[in-house]
């Protein structure tokens, strides 16, 4: 497996040579970023202008992502796209239609695959439908069934719309934004307490969140909007914690005597997302009654029977034993 040995696993210095490919460095990066800028690449989910998770996503017509309380007072302001700086117009934003799973993570709706960094994701133009790049090149471009796989409606394949391809990852990086190259910030930016945050501090994913090139003149026209944001920063922290009621702080899950099994996925799949504690798994309420030995105390019935209206009903009582048969005890 590694390069030219019979070893079963990479190593650090060859996964960081000049030839290497990897999910954040594609093959021969090191060579065409001569400059040495470090390569930072801007996740999936995050907005292009605030690099913040968006919660009402909207793309441009070459793919990029935008929050649209972020684009609209960026495109009424300078009407270019702050990525390419090439003209953009409103009009011309596609509304994203994201499917999501039971634990809020954005999926394919077909095949219901949890979209990573690693994944090819694109979007069709008509209906803004977001999908896995291999579910419509097989369902598709290779079946020529040229409809929407969720909403039914006719698309070609100049509507297919790249979001995010792992075989081009200088699409998103955040070397090569305009406005960031030239230090202009948005509204929102000049106004997010984030902006003082220590980056070096928060890891490798939410350092790609905070840090960003500012020339000296951007950053002197900031200081009075800096310095309302610590302020409002010290006041929130200087307020005493609400007390806590029992019924908050006490658990309403079970747990079972084995963990989610995440850290393990993780280390053994590049398409999980990398989990380093071992959480418990939890068990709904009625999973966790029918564990046997679990209710002790017996239940007891009371049927009466009558055989005809005329006849007195006769009593019967029955002796439930949960202890030895939950599910029976349960279904009784």
């Amino acid at each position: 497996m590694g390069k030219g040995t019979d070893k079963l696993y990479i190593t650090h210095s060859e996964w960081a040579s000049e030839d290497a490919y990897s999910a954040s460095a594609g093959s021969g990066l090191s060579k065409s970023n001569p400059s040495g800028a470090p390569f930072k690449r801007l996740p999936f989910k995050f907005c292009a202008i605030s690099l913040q998770p968006f919660n009402h996503p909207v793309c441009s017509p070459q793919g990029t992502i935008f929050d649209i309380t972020n684009i609209l007072p960026w495109l009424k302001k300078h009407g270019t796209n702050p990525v390419t700086g090439a003209p953009l117009k409103s009009a011309e934003l596609i509304k994203l239609q994201l499917a999501r799973n039971d634990d809020g993570e954005m999926v394919d709706p077909v095949t219901f695959k949890v979209f990573t960094d690693n994944t090819h994701i694109v979007a069709l133009k008509n209906s803004g439908n977001v999908f896995a790049y291999d579910t419509v090149e097989r369902l598709n471009i290779k079946a020529k069934h040229w409809r929407d796989l969720v909403s039914e409606e006719e698309f070609s394949r100049k509507d297919i719309i790249t979001l995010q391809d792992p075989q081009n990852v200088e699409a998103r990086n955040l070397g090569t934004f305009k406005y960031l190259q030239e230090g202009a910030d948005t509204e929102q930016q000049r106004h997010d307490p984030s902006r003082n945050v220590n980056a070096s501090a928060l890891g490798n994913g939410a350092s790609i969140l905070v840090q960003k090139q500012i020339n000296p003149d951007a950053l002197a026209s900031n200081k009075d909007s800096i310095s309302r944001t610590l302020s409002a920063i010290s006041s929130s922290t200087s307020k005493p914690p609400a007390p806590t009621t029992a019924s908050a702080t006490s658990s309403t899950k079970a747990h079972a005597l084995h963990t989610t099994g995440l850290a393990a996925a993780s280390l053994t799949s590049t398409g999980l997302t990398p989990h380093t504690t071992a959480d418990l798994a939890t068990v709904s309420q009625e999973a966790y009654l029918l564990h046997p030995r679990r209710v002790r105390h017996p239940g007891y019935i009371l049927l009466s029977i009558s055989l005809s209206p005329s006849s007195p009903p006769s009593k019967l009582t029955l002796e439930l034993a949960p202890e030895f048969a939950p599910h029976a005890c349960y279904n009784f």
